[in-house]
């Protein structure tokens, strides 16, 4: 059976047309609607809780989330050739264009905004992998292992010291203290906030897509992920960012601690090695010893 009919065997909707969009198809109903269907490489148990995320989010008021169409026998999401698949809201518009300031700073705004929201989440079965509150400190240790074993770009050792400043300042006193604080609040992360997961509207808000790597983390990876990817080896430009995105979810000195330990890490060269890329290029993204200097001097700041 086509996936159009086991989809309306499974929900109370009459499908009028569908589109294949890369992992996902695009919906519209008789009556309408435009939905997303989305299919999960997850175990049952994890897609439940990225259900509960999305639930949780539109109960405490969040409303650039998405919304999670129930099937007839009002399940999250269905079973279709042994793989979950879930139905939600398709949001109508783009992807942000980060070149542009206004709606650079809307994705600021929307991350804090999120984040005001991304706590107290019950914590009954959660899914093993997706408890990562304690696994900071091995994903840092998992970057430094991939520099040692890397070969193809000479000598990496100011790198390594990064990740090695990174994991010691993981360890003080402070960067504890706001780790503690989010587990103790229940926060989660949504874990790839970047603009392929942003969705700018007609009206011009920004929504969040693809909670699939979603989990009981520190809110502040989230925060640290759009920086190195947006604003990389520039210390002062992501202070910028950082007190912006403070004017709208103010950050204690610990959230401020813990921040610095993760910028420390030299994620956009570390990436370049996963995706793969020729050597040339990984040797270009490799930044001289000052300029790791003045960016480390810079992320100082935030302090």
């Amino acid at each position: 059976m086509s996936i159009i009919h086991d989809i309306e065997e499974a929900y109370p909707i009459v499908i009028r047309k569908s589109k294949r969009i890369r992992d996902v198809y695009r919906l519209k109903t008789m009556e309408g609607r435009d939905l997303c269907s989305k299919n999960y490489d997850n175990s049952e148990q994890e897609v439940d809780f990225i259900a509960r995320v999305m639930n949780h989010l539109i109960e405490k008021g969040f409303q650039y989330g998405p919304r999670i169409t129930s099937s007839k026998s009002q399940m999250q999401w269905m079973m279709r050739n042994e793989k979950p698949y879930m139905i939600t809201n398709w949001v109508r518009g783009r992807s942000p264009d980060f070149e542009n300031l206004t709606e650079w700073k809307k994705a600021i705004r929307t991350l804090a905004s999120f984040h005001l929201h991304a706590e107290g989440l019950t914590l009954q079965d959660i899914p093993p992998g997706r408890n990562r509150y304690a696994f900071l400190q091995n994903l840092i240790e998992d970057y430094r292992q991939t520099l040692s074993e890397y070969q193809g770009a000479g000598e990496l050792g100011a790198l390594i010291t990064l990740c090695n400043d990174a994991i010691y300042h993981l360890n003080q006193p402070k960067s504890i203290e706001a780790m503690t604080h989010e587990a103790s609040v229940h926060a989660f992360a949504h874990g790839d906030y970047n603009y392929p997961n942003l969705v700018i509207d007609r009206r011009g808000s920004i929504h969040l897509i693809d909670f699939e790597n979603t989990s009981l983390q520190a809110r502040l990876t989230d925060l640290s992920h759009i920086l190195h990817r947006n604003c990389s080896w520039n210390g002062e430009e992501m202070i910028r960012w950082i007190e912006y995105y403070d004017r709208k979810r103010p950050l204690s000195s610990a959230d401020r601690h813990l921040l610095f330990s993760l910028l420390l890490v030299p994620y956009p060269f570390i990436r370049a090695i996963r995706l793969k890329k020729s050597d040339k290029r990984i040797k270009e993204a490799i930044p001289q010893t000052r300029s790791i200097a003045k960016y480390v001097n810079g992320l100082r700041k935030m302090l």
